[in-house]
């Protein structure tokens, strides 16, 4: 078996699992699942229960299609796919078994570093909250282009995650910039 570390790069890691190194798998594992997690927890909008369920099976869905997986890309871009198809999955049986929205009610608050006086935790708080918000107003598309981004996928991979044209990634992009410096407005509007 292949001698594996953190600096693996990820075709190793995997071509070791392959063959049996369970160790490799776990340096997968830990390699991304918090950016997996915070993608899913931000599109599903703080639903647990939900996040946890599609975490667990984005990762067993990993396990299974890791045979046929061929180094085109990114783990991560092949990784966030998965997420993207079972997320939709997950919306799709919602939708049709309950017809009712994600609930928002349980988002958790972002935290705020300890070393800033009250006024600035609160406003800290207040601006991450606003910017949660308005993260939460923008289309699905929208917000997931948004977030990918924020996990440092290129605007190539987050076309490929979601079939589309490149040029309709830069679109939802564009607009999801705009809409959330409108609903910022908004809300900026409301606060004072």
């Amino acid at each position: 078996m292949e001698n594996v570390t953190e600096t693996t790069p990820d075709i190793f890691l995997i071509k070791a699992y392959l063959k049996g190194n369970s160790k490799a798998f776990d340096i997968l594992y830990y390699r991304y699942r918090k950016q997996l997690y915070g993608y899913l927890h931000n599109l599903l909008r703080g639903s647990s229960i939900d996040v946890d369920d599609i975490f667990e099976e984005t990762w067993l869905k990993v396990i299974d299609k890791l045979p046929k997986y061929t180094d085109d890309g990114r783990f991560s871009a092949w990784l966030f796919r998965l997420a993207h198809n079972i997320f939709i999955d997950h919306i799709r049986k919602k939708r049709n078994r309950y017809f009712q929205s994600i609930d928002q009610e349980d988002t958790p608050e972002l935290p705020t570093p300890d070393h800033h006086r009250p006024e600035e935790e609160l406003a800290n708080r207040e601006l991450a909250e606003a910017i949660e918000d308005a993260v939460g107003k923008l289309s699905t598309e929208q917000k997931e282009v948004f977030l990918l981004r924020q996990q440092e996928l290129s605007f190539k991979e987050i076309a490929d995650i979601q079939q589309c044209s490149l040029n309709t990634v830069l679109s939802r992009m564009h607009y999801a910039i705009k809409n959330l410096k409108i609903f910022l407005a908004e809300t900026r509007k409301l606060i004072k």
